[in-house]
């Protein structure tokens, strides 16, 4: 069975969620800040999905999605599936093959899951998924993430940028982490951003320009900001756009 919409749009009824509680998405920031109106003359976007991030939950994922196609007529959707292997790893105290196959199993769910959200405004903008699981495989992505990691290594400004911003994601509510704990978990989230700021070279490369994520990214911000000139020049052409969600 299905129901109509407010759109006039037939939904599946596993979307009566999203009826129940409705999201409004609007703009918290954009970096560069040069280009906070002009992002949306581009015809295309891409949005970056954490797993297991109630960000991206059915009533959330709906405000951004309606968001995006009021303004983009197409947009790839990035699901970090083969990188949360790195946060099962820090969080779940799983294995390396244990989490990625977990990570990517959690990858298809989404995808899965999520589909009638994207249906429900196909109408307006072409919603295409890609994994980060299939840009590992892209030929230019090994040279970006080798690129990034020795930045790492030499760029004491980008490294300290780049653990900071992991540093803050664990501290949050967990007030029972030791210091050695606390550190080890920093040093998998920052392979984890390297790894991921591979996946978004390779979809600038691609003509991706605008990159959309629901919460704050203080180092890809700082990178498309200007302040790390040696990162590739990929990322820094990136306009970051961090959604705010409010229930309506």
């Amino acid at each position: 069975m299905s129901v109509s919409t407010r759109t006039g749009m037939v939904v599946d009824p596993a979307l009566s969620e999203v009826r129940a509680t409705r999201y409004k998405a609007k703009v918290e920031s954009v970096s560069p800040k040069a280009n906070r109106t002009a992002f949306e003359d581009a015809d295309e976007c891409f949005l970056g999905v954490s797993l297991e991030n109630d960000s991206f939950d059915v009533p959330k994922l709906e405000g951004i999605v309606e968001w995006i196609s009021r303004r983009f007529r197409r947009c790839t959707v990035l699901v970090g599936d083969s990188i949360h292997r790195l946060t099962l790893s820090a969080t779940a105290a799983l294995s390396p093959e244990p989490a990625l196959a977990r990570a990517l199993e959690l990858g298809r769910e989404f995808i899965a899951d999520r589909q009638p959200v994207f249906d429900l405004f196909s109408d307006r903008t072409d919603f295409t998924v890609v994994t980060c699981a299939e840009v590992r495989w892209w030929a230019d992505h090994d040279g970006f993430h080798r690129r990034l990691r020795s930045q790492f290594a030499e760029d004491p400004v980008f490294r300290a940028s780049v653990e900071s911003f992991g540093r803050r994601y664990h501290s949050r509510g967990a007030t029972d982490l030791d210091g050695q704990e606390l550190a080890k978990r920093v040093a998998i989230s920052s392979e984890y951003f390297l790894e991921e700021f591979a996946v978004f070279c390779c979809l600038r490369a691609r003509g991706l320009s605008v990159m959309v994520y629901p919460g704050s990214f203080s180092s890809l911000a700082e990178v498309a900001e200007g302040a790390h000139p040696d990162a590739p020049r990929e990322l820094r052409d990136l306009t970051v756009v961090s959604l705010q969600l409010k229930g309506r």
